[in-house]
């Protein structure tokens, strides 16, 4: 009777030993592949994955801008730095294109540019009409701000945003924002389009070199 009580419980330690020899097994074999993971991805960062969209982002958005440098180049004689800066300012107002598009029927992108009927600047902008109400706005602070890109952009933006706002259509608001010209509207039209297919083209062009 105790010999078989002493053989069970020899029996019992022998399963629990078993036992603890298989959880150790494990634990080797969990421990093995985390040291394996680790040694294969220690010079992978952590948020490479991240910054790497982060890269492709920005590198499309440069891309995107030399697309569009190309084609303001190709349609003014303004030096490359100044085209760099009407583009900056334009790009601020967020609605790049469009501002671009008017800035070339304005005045092919020179900031001093002068019409017959006393517009101003890059956007054409009246002063007789718009000076103190600018002024007011904090957008200039005298006449000659209207020569600057940064000011005459944002002057330009300011009164386009207002024709919109009463008219609610952007076609009318342009022919307001001449003084009634209805070709304008157009003109604007066809430059942004322009604008758009210089970009399509760059994408495409990045879309082929991708491929190939």
């Amino acid at each position: 009777m105790l010999k078989q009580k002493i053989k069970n419980h020899l029996n019992i330690l022998h399963k629990k030993s078993l036992r603890i020899l298989c959880g150790l097994s494990i634990l080797i074999a969990i421990g093995g592949l985390s040291l394996t993971y680790a040694f294969f991805t220690a010079d992978i960062p952590a948020n490479a994955g991240y910054s790497s969209s982060l890269d492709n982002s920005r590198d499309m958005k440069e891309k995107t801008k030399q697309a569009i440098l190309q084609w303001m180049k190709e349609n003014s004689d303004m030096p490359d730095q100044v085209l760099a800066k009407v583009y900056n300012a334009a790009a601020r107002t967020g609605n790049r294109d469009l501002i671009l598009a008017i800035c070339l029927v304005e005045s092919n992108f020179n900031p001093h540019a002068e019409s017959d009927k006393g517009a101003i600047g890059l956007m054409g902008i009246m002063p007789g009409v718009w000076l103190e109400e600018l002024k007011g706005k904090g957008i200039i602070e005298e006449r000659d701000d209207l020569y600057r890109i940064s000011a005459n952009i944002a002057a330009g933006a300011h009164v386009l945003a207002t024709y919109l706002s009463e008219t609610n259509d952007l076609r009318q608001a342009l022919v307001r924002y001449v003084g009634g010209a209805s070709w304008y509207a157009t003109r604007v039209f066809r430059a942004q389009r322009k604008i758009e297919l210089a970009q399509l083209s760059q994408q495409q062009f990045a879309l082929a070199t991708v491929q190939d």
